[in-house]
Formats: C-alpha cells, structure tokens, sequence
C-alpha cells in the first residue's frame, strides 16, 4: 500500500499541494488552535523528541567531520575543533541547522557546500581573506 501511495502523491504533488494549501487558508484558526493545544498537552514529549532529534544531529555531524578531519592539515583528533567553512553560496550556518528545525537532508546539502577546517586552519584562512580585502584598506 504504501508504494502504491508514494506512486500516487509523484504523480499528483502539485493538484495535492494545491488542495493542502487550500484547506489551511480555509481552516488556519481551527489547525492553529489544535496545533496550540497539542503542544500544550505534549509538552514533555516534544521537548524530549526535541533533544533526541539535536542529539541524533549532533551525532552525525560530529562523525562525519572526524571521518574526514581538516582538509588542509588533515587534524581529526576532536569534533569540536573542526568547522565548516563555506565556499561561497551560503542558505544557512550548519550550527543553526542543527539547532533549528533543519531536516538532516537539508544540512547534508549544506555539508557539501562546505570544507572542513580545524580551528587554526579556519583563523588562517579567514585572516588571508581579510588581508586580501580589508585589512589592506587601512
């Protein structure tokens, strides 16, 4: 049943996302007050999916910068000590997505815009660009 549903909404997503869009103009104050309510009664158990969800993030960013280590040194000692450095086209901080409500395919596309680099890696070259552009002004 379920292939038969994937199958079904491809082949209609535009017709169903338009009667989705549809229903909630029509209905916003109703869903809003569930939605409202729900939280409020689950509290607990979305704060708990809430931390689980971080920490399955988390995770899976740590391993994935150990695995690879900086890519101009080569250091992979510590997750802590390796960041993400943007080459250009920048949707959102990878830190931020991991927080926020990023789904993880999301932040693996932000991933692959990025290189890694630990920390003195990441000053170095943050101090060439600058000298590059600002710095040079004075």
């Amino acid at each position: 049943m379920k292939e038969y549903q994937k199958k079904y909404y491809q082949e209609h997503k535009e017709y169903l996302d338009e009667k989705n869009r549809e229903y909630y103009i029509t209905n916003r104050e109703k869903i809003l007050k569930y939605l409202n309510t729900y939280r409020k009664i689950n509290r607990v158990e979305l704060l708990e999916r809430q931390r689980q969800l971080y920490g399955e993030k988390r995770k899976y960013i740590d391993d994935y910068k150990l695995s690879r280590g900086c890519s101009v040194c080569g250091y992979n000692k510590c997750a802590s000590a390796l960041e993400f450095h943007h080459n250009g086209d920048k949707d959102f901080c990878v830190a931020e997505g991991i927080y926020g409500n990023r789904n993880l395919k999301k932040i693996e596309k932000e991933i692959d815009k990025c290189a890694i680099l630990c920390a003195n890696c990441h000053r170095e070259l943050h101090n060439e660009i600058l000298e590059g552009g600002v710095n040079n002004a004075r």
